[in-house]
C-alpha cells in the first residue's frame, strides 16, 4: 500500500430513497463529483455508486483542509421488484438522482368494477 493509498478517505454518500407508483429513487449527496469521475453499476442483484473527487491545488500552504475528497463507494441490494434494465442516473450540481423502474407485476393496477 502507497502511502498516496493510505492517506485517500472513503466517502459513504448519504442518500434519500423513496418509492412512486413506478419507480424507487435514489438520491445521492456527492459533492465535487462529476460525469467522468463518477460511476453506477449492476452486478448480481447489487447497485454500485462508486467514484473519486480530488483534492484541489493550490499555490499556497494549507491552513484549514475541511472539504471532503476521496473515494465515494456505496452499495445497495435491490429488491427483486425492480427493473436492471429500466435504471436511469443524473447528476446535477453535486446530487445524483437513480431512478430504478419497477417491474410490471408488481407496479398497482386498479380493477375496474362493472355492473350487470
Amino acid at each position: 500500500m502507497t502511502e498516496e493509498t493510505r492517506n485517500v478517505r472513503r466517502i459513504v454518500p448519504p442518500v434519500d430513497i423513496y418509492e412512486t407508483e413506478n419507480d424507487v429513487v435514489l438520491v445521492a449527496d456527492v459533492p465535487g463529483a462529476t460525469k467522468e469521475n463518477l460511476q453506477i453499476d449492476i452486478d448480481k442483484g447489487e447497485l454500485t455508486i462508486k467514484g473519486t473527487f480530488e483534492r484541489q491545488d493550490n499555490d499556497g500552504e494549507t491552513l484549514v483542509d475541511e472539504c471532503i475528497y476521496g473515494e465515494y463507494y456505496r452499495t445497495f441490494t435491490l429488491a427483486d421488484t425492480i427493473n436492471p434494465e429500466k435504471i436511469s442516473a443524473k447528476l446535477n450540481d453535486g446530487v445524483l438522482t437513480a431512478t430504478l423502474s419497477k417491474r410490471e407485476k408488481v407496479k398497482p393496477k386498479k380493477i375496474t368494477i362493472e355492473t350487470e
